[in-house]
């Protein structure tokens, strides 16, 4: 554990003084931007994608949006809480789009889930800027944000 965080610390350092710059990044994506139309939702990435579904089911963010009462939900706030745009998605009496789901970070996946080999609009490694949409200092639980350290815990999968 004691190794684990000083590797932690020493990629949050690295990325203080030595910044990757943009163009060497997978371009971003901007959930807020795209019809709902053009998500699949989570359920759909795990037909293909089980491990990685599963490493995700156990983060944060995947129970994103119940981390919010019923008044934040009423806010602003629900856009960082909930996938493909900025309320929620309702089908069968169910919220389709709860939590950060794969889309959130990857970009929508409705033309991928119909035809694997589309992969237009999707970021196998998504940039910053996928993160800081939310994590930012408007987020009232924000301490700071340091992406290269941070990514690799997005939905760790154990080989």
């Amino acid at each position: 554990m004691r190794s684990f965080l000083s590797c932690i610390a020493a990629c949050s350092a690295a990325a203080l003084v030595w910044p990757v710059s943009a163009a060497s990044r997978a371009p971003s994506v901007s959930p807020q931007t795209t019809a709902a139309a053009e998500y699949a939702w989570a359920p759909s990435c795990r037909k293909c994608h089980e491990d990685i579904y599963q490493a995700w089911s156990e983060t944060k963010h995947a129970r994103a949006l119940t981390r919010l009462s019923d008044l934040d939900q009423q806010r602003d706030c629900l856009g960082c809480h909930v996938t493909g745009g900025k309320r929620k998605v309702e089908k069968d009496g169910k919220t389709v789009n709860a939590g950060v789901q794969c889309e959130s970070c990857h970009g929508a996946a409705a033309a991928h889930v119909a035809d694997p080999s589309v992969k237009t609009g999707l970021a196998r490694k998504p940039g910053p800027d996928s993160c800081t949409v939310c994590h930012n200092d408007r987020s009232p639980s924000f301490r700071g944000f340091f992406y290269d350290a941070m990514w690799p815990l997005s939905h760790r999968v154990k080989k």
